[in-house]
């Protein structure tokens, strides 16, 4: 067997001799151990934890047929839904248990994730707090979505080390401020669930619904109203409220060779407007650069989600 070898089991424990695995890690033989089944469990003091160059993950045992077809089921859509890049819930193999949840509360799952990375996205500073409100009876799971939306903000920077149950301990560590609160129905939606976004430069407030049949929907960005769907590349561009700024964006795009699948446009009665222009590619930074530089531009950002 050459040096440095990367030996994996998820299989069961004792598969390999365990005290082979600590002399071959120690000599270097073995370069790397993935490990999420020990022959004695729990190995909260198992000595393979020493090595730097050990990662052990949380192991949950399916002892009967039945459990091993549904925990195969769960991790092939986790799968799939990783490769298509939309968010997946289910860190290593710890499910977010939402068996006791409502129905109606279950699509806001996905929605406070999505909603929270378009407001990180659209803000160029870096994070400071994260506060999450609702209104109508979603307002009563605050303190369930509170780390999903953590989690949809912090991914933006630190990838799938951030999940439902460590985000708000990450967010502590690097002194990110959050917190939640219900307010009363003031709006026509039954159920809207607002996330606000501050960092060094700006504060970013999205909200979203969801209605009937479980149609997501982002229903307004800085009090700014606008009905867009939660999917895909987006141009976020704020400008002032007068003639041409469509032509101008849509010139400058079509120019690089992107193409516009649908154009949003919203506006506050105050002289403020606010543009979101669904896109079939990516926003490169230097045309992004073009764009913040056209007259009509107040700001814009590239969000994807």
């Amino acid at each position: 067997m050459n040096d440095g070898v990367v030996l994996i089991n998820v299989s069961h424990g004792g598969l390999y001799n365990e005290d082979a695995l600590y002399e071959g890690l120690k000599s270097g033989k073995i370069g790397f151990l993935g490990i999420d089944t020990f022959l004695n469990e729990p190995a909260t003091a198992d000595k393979l934890l020493e090595f730097d160059n050990v990662t052990a993950t949380p192991h949950i045992k399916s002892a009967t047929k039945e459990v091993q077809i549904n925990i195969s089921k769960q991790s092939t859509k986790q799968a799939v839904l990783a490769a298509r890049n939309i968010s997946y819930l289910n860190p290593v193999n710890l499910p977010l248990d939402t068996t006791s949840l409502p129905s109606f509360v279950k699509p806001f799952i996905e929605l406070t994730q999505k909603i929270s990375s378009l407001g990180i996205q659209a803000n160029s500073g870096s994070l400071r707090a994260v506060q999450l409100s609702a209104e109508g009876e979603i307002s009563e799971y605050l303190n369930f979505l509170m780390p999903l939306a953590l989690t949809g903000v912090m991914k933006q920077s630190l990838g799938d080390q951030v999940n439902y149950q460590n985000a708000e301990e990450i967010a502590n560590e690097n002194a990110i401020t959050f917190d939640y609160t219900s307010k009363a129905n003031s709006s026509a939606y039954k159920n809207k669930l607002t996330v606000t976004i501050t960092t060094t430069n700006a504060t970013t407030k999205v909200d979203g619904t969801i209605f009937a049949d479980n149609i997501a929907r982002i229903v307004s960005i800085n009090d700014i109203m606008l009905d867009i769907i939660p999917s895909g590349k987006m141009l976020i561009f704020q400008n002032s409220d007068v003639p041409g700024v469509i032509a101008d964006i849509s010139k400058t795009l079509s120019s690089n060779n992107i193409n516009i699948a649908d154009f949003r446009l919203g506006r506050d009665g105050k002289g403020n407007a606010l543009a979101v222009v669904i896109v079939d590619q990516r926003i490169s930074k230097s045309l992004l650069a073009t764009i913040n530089d056209l007259d009509t531009c107040i700001w814009a950002q590239f969000v994807e989600i």
